[in-house]
């Protein structure tokens, strides 16, 4: 049998090496079940909304059956995201695995959101030039169930902490690598969930729509002031905007493979440096997904330390995967032997 052949089929260091390559997607999270039960309450609203507009002619409650109908897009979009990132976590096809789907859908999402807020500028600037005769007492039955959906869905959506990642840690890495692991996760700060996020923030602009429109209804039905309704229909929806812009710039840099945070980069250098001899002189840290992160590193080392070495330090950053370490040695300060550069 030749050598060739042996490490073909009986190398154990080929046979041993195995690779996740999933990076950290390949569960379900809480959110993936919330955002599904969020979807069917908004759809099943919609659809109540609109056969109850069409029966009594309320245009009111049409109109907000229709609004309902497109955040009902929007959290349909955002758990289609949640399903796909999990269903394709090994497919080779994505290169750095399918986190980003769920950045994609929240950057749709928050698309959407500054479209709908721009409508409802036109439609406010609109109405205030021309102003319209209001049903008040109808429109504000209509608004107030609307806040009453919104507020459920936003208690459904509150971000809570996922602990799905936790299931892929051993009891011996708890017990004997607590301390690293405690300075390793100070980066799940920086690890939002965007698309939970844009989900969140369609339901909370549908809140602060309702909100706005029961403060005007009452005004007008209090005092005739008919014109308050679109005055704080125009302000919420500048509100709401700002909201998209902020997402659109969270989201877009992370598709455009932003540098991860700081405080994450800074943590991974001392990690490296930390071994003998060692420099970084560079560093690329971005996103793979939620609370995912991967790595390119070039060293330079005046000892003899191989890539293992520097890998094993960042072992215990379990949200890290797949780091690659580009090792140079230095060939000027004193070295005996010299190697050539290895990665």
């Amino acid at each position: 049998m030749t050598a060739t052949t042996l490490s073909r089929q009986q190398c154990p260091t080929s046979t041993n090496l195995h690779h996740q390559h999933d990076f950290g997607q390949g569960y379900k999270r809480s959110a993936e079940r919330r955002t599904l039960l969020v979807t069917l309450l908004t759809i099943v609203t919609m659809f109540a909304e609109v056969i109850g507009g069409l029966i009594t002619g309320s245009m009111a409650l049409l109109a907000d059956g229709i609004h309902m109908g497109g955040h009902a897009i929007a959290l349909g979009l955002a758990f289609m995201a949640y399903y796909l990132a999990r269903r394709y976590a090994t497919d080779r096809r994505f290169t750095l695995g399918s986190g980003k789907i769920n950045d994609l859908a929240a950057y749709t999402s928050a698309l959407l959101l500054g479209l709908s807020s721009a409508w409802l500028i036109v439609e406010s600037i609109s109405r205030l030039l021309s102003l319209q005769p209001l049903l008040p007492k109808e429109a504000m039955a209509v608004a107030v169930v609307g806040l009453l959906v919104n507020l459920l869905s936003a208690w459904l959506l509150a971000e809570h902490h996922d602990h799905g990642h936790d299931h892929h840690h051993s009891h011996h890495d708890h017990h004997h690598h607590h301390h690293d692991d405690h300075h390793a996760h100070l980066h799940e700060h920086h690890g939002h969930d965007h698309n939970l996020h844009a989900a969140l923030m369609h339901v909370l602009a549908d809140a602060v729509t309702s909100v706005a429109a029961i403060i005007g209804l009452a005004a007008a039905w209090l005092w005739g002031w008919n014109w308050l309704d679109p005055v704080i229909a125009l302000a919420a929806s500048f509100v709401i905007l700002r909201w998209a812009w902020q997402l659109l710039r969270q989201t877009g840099s992370i598709l455009l493979d932003a540098e991860g945070p700081s405080e994450l980069r800074q943590q991974i250098r001392q990690r490296l440096e930390s071994i003998a001899g060692t420099q970084v002189k560079d560093l690329h840290l971005w996103s793979v997904g939620q609370g995912s992160w991967t790595l390119m590193a070039s060293v330079v080392t005046h000892e003899q330390h191989s890539p293992d070495v520097y890998k094993e330090k960042l072992d215990s950053m379990k949200s890290l995967h797949h780091p690659i370490v580009e090792v140079y040695y230095c060939q000027v300060c004193g070295s005996e032997e010299v190697t050539p550069p290895r990665k």
